[in-house]
């Protein structure tokens, strides 16, 4: 019986890989491709430790020194004086800051969700949770971003003020609003970490943010988790107080010794990828403009992240997602394209036409998907190799 399991896990998880790696176009801004080098933490004697602050564990030596230089790596890539990898994801970051610093009746500003804010720290999750007062900047539809002036009148009160969101084509005003809070300014990087590590988005802790949290495993490319980053002792005491045991206790290892491997990458290559990344979805979305398909923000340039939005309707967008996928083209059912993925497997602006090509075959009903598939199988298996990565992976599992 448990042979007849272990049979169909190993052929799920094969088929799993297989199709995703091999034969599909991930174009998903939420997820990345992981190098070898860092996926092969994971296979280490870390993933079956503990750890804590407390020193409640013993046997820890290896692994706090571990913690503590992937921090020293986070505090080096971003600036930051203040770095916590505990966070087990950019949720889990999120809570801590809304744990940290509000009390029930608190306002919180943010990204309205049916704006393509997080819904996570909004009515619809934490907020409602924590019985918080969720209130929303005004939005410039036209523009794909927060509307400064018009949100300047909603700085004054709310305890904490969230930059960032989960549709962000483009920077958001920090800089010119952060001025104007009251309260605790919250940068949340995670769809566009990647592309600040690079230097190539926004820089929130140098715009007036006390902190910038997120996910490590988005347009940054490295293992699903979080972080949270400041230059501010005060406030980053008080949230990074409440990690242990309050939200995170086992914080695990091979996650953070994954997250130093992506730190170093991103050390050496930060840069050209998050140039490149940038490059690509501007090259996207012009093609895809080009062949007829209708994208946010032309105004703007179309994207200056590692998103292109497709400007249809909910009702047409889920269905659309459906046919993508039976073509083996992945996206969500937001209308969102990720260029994060395909830049960290070699793809570069004469790619990216092929692949709107590819998508407008099937978005304008073209040609049937199981066609396009085949065409998707042909380009995906010309870049089977990750770019941006360390030339000799650590031996840890030896």
């Amino acid at each position: 019986m448990s042979s007849s399991y272990l049979e169909r896990l190993e052929r799920t998880a094969r088929a799993h890989q297989d199709w995703r790696t091999k034969e599909c176009l991930n174009l998903i801004p939420s997820e990345n491709r992981g190098s070898a080098q860092m996926r092969s933490m994971f296979l280490s004697d870390l993933g079956n430790r503990y750890t804590a602050p407390d020193r409640f564990y013993r046997g820890t030596k290896f692994a706090d020194e571990l913690v503590s230089i992937t921090e020293e790596l986070a505090r080096k890539v971003f600036n930051a004086r203040y770095a916590d990898v505990r966070p087990l994801s950019g949720h889990t970051a999120d809570m801590a800051v809304l744990l940290s610093l509000t009390e029930a009746g608190d306002r919180v500003l943010s990204v309205d969700p049916a704006n393509g804010g997080y819904p996570g720290i909004t009515h619809l999750g934490i907020g409602s949770i924590l019985k918080l007062k969720n209130e929303y900047f005004a939005y410039d539809d036209e523009a794909v971003n927060i509307d400064a002036r018009g949100s300047e009148p909603l700085m004054a009160g709310p305890k904490v003020v969230f930059f960032g969101s989960s549709y962000i084509p483009f920077p958001h005003p920090a800089r010119a609003l952060s001025s104007m809070a009251d309260g605790v300014c919250v940068y949340d990087a995670s769809h566009v970490l990647g592309l600040v590590a690079g230097g190539e988005f926004q820089d929130p802790l140098r715009e007036g943010c006390s902190l910038m949290v997120g996910s490590t495993h988005k347009s940054f490319p490295g293992p699903q988790g979080g972080i949270i980053l400041s230059n501010d002792a005060e406030v980053f005491a008080r949230v990074s107080g409440k990690i242990f045991p309050g939200i995170v206790d086992n914080i695990h290892l091979d996650r953070v010794a994954a997250l130093a491997v992506a730190l170093v990458e991103m050390m050496q290559f930060g840069k050209p990828y998050a140039q490149a990344v940038v490059k690509n979805s501007r090259a996207l979305a012009r093609a895809l403009a080009d062949e007829g398909i209708k994208v946010r923000g032309a105004s703007q340039g179309y994207s200056s992240s590692h998103q292109v939005l497709l400007d249809y309707d909910q009702a047409r967008l889920k269905p659309l997602s459906v046919r993508l996928e039976q073509a083996n083209i992945i996206v969500d059912e937001a209308g969102r394209v990720g260029t994060a993925e395909v830049t960290r497997m070699g793809y570069g602006p004469g790619e990216m036409e092929t692949v709107a090509e590819l998508m407008a075959m099937v978005i304008l009903g073209k040609k049937a998907p199981d066609l396009v598939q085949k065409k998707v199988r042909t380009l995906v298996k010309q870049f089977q190799q990750p770019r941006f990565v360390l030339s000799s992976p650590p031996r840890l599992t030896e």
